[in-house]
């Protein structure tokens, strides 16, 4: 597979790039049919591109060389790679939703593969062995990540699992409180409903 790119035809920044930035893309893609309004999907795109360059800018600029090398050269490749960072965003974004500190802990998570995955492809341009003092420091921040999402899981199994003992405290003796108040809102919502004249058809076109 190495020996394959290493034959293509790109200069070693362009071969890095490709590297670097696709490496994890599946070698056979599903193509989407081909839609009828072109302009909308060049703005989608366009959009895409600009908040996943703007998301490597701030996060990892070195990055932002090898898309330009990579658009101006395999403009296809290019696409797939923004795609692959847009995607990651919103993964990212996502955590956000779930609170500050996860999000943190998957976002250095990016960034620390992200520059392994840099270092590696360099050294496979290159035709040179990294360095290992580098690489061991990355690896080093790699794992201390990993300890960081266990604690947080951790943490936040803990906090759930508080919550569920207490609506198990709420529940427990009052199992028939809970029934008779359970009956009631039903028997209302039925009783509510019996009674009432049923709308003609032509009423119900009429108000819908």
């Amino acid at each position: 597979m190495i020996r394959r790119i290493l034959s293509l035809l790109f200069s070693r920044m362009t071969l890095a790039c490709f590297l670097i930035i696709t490496p994890i893309l599946p070698v056979a893609i599903a193509q989407k049919s081909a839609t009828t309004d072109d302009t909308q999907a060049a703005t989608s795109f366009e959009q895409s591109e600009q908040e996943a360059v703007e998301f490597v800018q701030e996060h990892h600029p070195e990055l932002v060389s090898l898309l330009e090398s990579l658009k101006s050269m395999r403009e296809k490749e290019y696409q797939m790679a923004i795609r692959e960072i847009s995607r990651t965003k919103k993964r990212l974004d996502g955590f956000a939703k779930r609170g500050p500190d996860i999000y943190l802990i998957e976002l250095d998570a990016w960034k620390i593969q992200s520059k392994i995955d840099l270092l590696v492809a360099k050294g496979i341009a290159r035709e040179k062995e990294v360095d290992n003092d580098v690489m061991r420091g990355l690896l080093k921040d790699q794992v201390e990540n990993q300890k960081k999402r266990w604690k947080h899981e951790l943490e936040t199994l803990a906090k759930r699992q508080k919550q569920i003992y207490g609506l198990l405290q709420m529940t427990e003796g009052h199992e028939e409180e809970k029934i008779d108040q359970q009956l009631a809102a039903l028997q209302n919502r039925v009783g509510s409903k019996i009674g009432k004249p049923k709308k003609s058809k032509q009423e119900a076109k009429s108000n819908p």
